[in-house]
């Protein structure tokens, strides 16, 4: 294998060339400012063009626009989260489940129409989410969120070895459970297609990293490497980064992900594998591989989740694209060493209880982020309600989204950095069967 791998996100390299946006100079006044441009910011930005379309917006991003965790994530578009982590035991955990799982729905249902309306080619697919285990030992798992599901009033269906399959083109999985109301999509091309259909009051600004945020009663001075921006109103949408900004620095805490995508597959790979339409699996273990068949023809896997506050260099980025390579080969015993064309990292915000971060931090900041790894469908929907909640927009999805409880805290480093080591360390263990 390479000893060296250039971080290329596999998806953002397939989605052809991207428009660029200018680096924010000067000094600069703007009614809204929405800092991070990825699923979340885009969502928040575009509403408040609705609300306010004679206001001065300004999208600004530290990197480039859709590029950063919106467009290195796996493509599930989330619509039943998995109520193995929900406390459902209680009459208020299963509130909180509805509550999250009606948030993802309106979620997926408002990237449909963003796609619909703007003919976004980003191959999307309506197609269930598959929970599924090789391992015996996680057969039960399995069967609890098959019933779990059945509970809750969601569509869902328990899948033996012989329907999986033929429904996949492999004998690895051996028990699963397909929920529906989710979709599968490329997130680089979902993520270009909204951005270059944004509305015209909203002015786009990438590279143009915000350093500081200071706040009076008549708003907020971001403070940017090259500029500076007096705001009335910010919404900050920058996942996993909030700690940066000095922003839930004792809720919230980032995961280091790594993914490999092939080339497509060939002719004689593809009668292996019976031809079997797209799919994609998801693990009932935390450190279990997830798995693309991708619309296009290729294979995604993303087995590897780890703490690395400092990044992911390119010597540790081949080790996990040589892990990635022994995850495929379990599964498709007949794909080559060189089947691998692409390997990246990205980085996904969690909280200690899985809960989002949806706030009022000031009278002229708000915040929302922490997806908790299914931040396709909820950034698209929590972005837009994060600004119904700054305009006092009354609704029933506004009010599920403040009935989730908030992010726990965690403790200090250097205890929290040991204490989350041991913990990825000890599901490492559990999930290696299923890597």
């Amino acid at each position: 294998m390479n000893k060296s791998v250039t971080d290329q996100c596999g998806w953002i390299a397939l989605a052809g060339d991207y428009p660029s946006y200018p680096t924010l100079n000067g000094k600069q006044v703007a009614d809204w400012v929405i800092i991070g441009g990825g699923f979340t910011g885009l969502a928040a930005a575009r509403r408040i063009a609705e609300l306010a379309p004679n206001a001065r917006i300004l999208l600004i991003d530290g990197k480039r626009i859709g590029q950063g965790a919106t467009g290195r994530n796996s493509g599930f578009v989330v619509a039943n989260e998995s109520p193995g982590h929900a406390a459902l035991s209680a009459a208020d955990g299963r509130a909180n489940y509805a509550a999250v799982n009606a948030l993802d729905h309106a979620g997926v249902k408002e990237l449909k129409r963003l796609i619909q309306q703007y003919k976004i080619e980003c191959q999307w697919e309506d197609t269930g989410s598959i929970h599924a285990a090789s391992d015996p030992k996680n057969f039960d798992k399995i069967r609890h969120h098959a019933q779990l599901f059945s509970d809750l009033g969601i569509d869902a269906t328990l899948l033996d070895e012989t329907v999986l399959k033929k429904r996949l083109g492999i004998e690895h999985y051996k028990l699963g459970v397909i929920s529906t109301g989710g979709a599968l999509v490329q997130p680089a091309a979902l993520a270009k297609g909204l951005a270059n259909n944004m509305p015209d009051a909203v002015e786009t600004f990438e590279n143009s990293r915000v350093l500081d945020i200071a706040q009076d009663s008549s708003g907020a001075l971001l403070t940017l490497e090259n500029a500076t921006v007096r705001a009335s109103k910010v919404i900050v949408a920058v996942n996993a980064f909030m700690p940066r900004l000095g922003l839930c620095r004792d809720r919230v805490f980032p995961l280091a992900l790594t993914a490999s995508l092939t080339r497509p597959l060939t002719d004689t790979e593809e009668d292996a594998i019976s031809n079997a339409p797209s799919w994609g699996i998801l693990s009932p273990q935390p450190l279990g591989a997830t798995m693309r068949l991708t619309k296009d023809r290729r294979i995604l896997i993303r087995n590897t989740a780890e703490y690395q506050p400092s990044g992911i260099n390119s010597a540790m980025l081949a080790k996990r694209r040589n892990i990635h390579y022994a995850g495929l080969q379990r599964r498709f015993p007949w794909l080559g060493e060189g089947a691998i064309e692409y390997t990246w990292s990205g980085n996904i915000c969690i909280s200690k209880n899985s809960k989002p971060v949806f706030a009022k931090l000031s009278d002229n900041v708000f915040a929302t982020g922490c997806y908790n790894a299914s931040g396709v469908s909820k950034g698209s929907i929590m972005g837009r309600l994060i600004v119904d909640h700054a305009f006092k927009e009354p609704s029933d999805l506004l009010d599920m989204a403040m009935s989730i409880p908030k992010p726990d805290r965690i403790p200090p480093r250097p205890i929290f950095d040991i204490g989350v080591k041991a913990r990825l360390a000890f599901d490492r263990v559990k999930g290696k069967s299923e890597a």
